[in-house]
């Protein structure tokens, strides 16, 4: 996939908050001078424009077994009193 295609396709609504979230921090970093504050604009920039990281992916959820039809039932334990 072409770097043309990742930038201009597939914009759903968590890059367009990521790239706001990256503007805005932007703005504090050049106001407050501050370098931390512009490295974390860039880190969502880079995740909204390249469509990297945990934003909507089901890449980053919990896996699932594809060949499992329905949850398993809770069994509850076995306790033994002790006095």
């Amino acid at each position: 996939m072409s770097s043309k295609n990742i930038l201009f396709t597939n914009w759903h609504a968590m890059r367009w908050v990521a790239l706001g979230i990256a503007v805005f921090f932007a703005t504090l970093a050049i106001i407050d001078r501050e370098i931390i504050t512009g490295m974390l604009a860039a880190f969502f920039l880079f995740q909204a424009v390249t469509n990297k990281g945990c934003m909507v992916s089901p890449s980053c959820g919990i896996p699932v077994d594809e060949n499992q039809t329905s949850f398993k039932e809770y069994e509850e334990p076995d306790f033994t009193e002790i006095k």
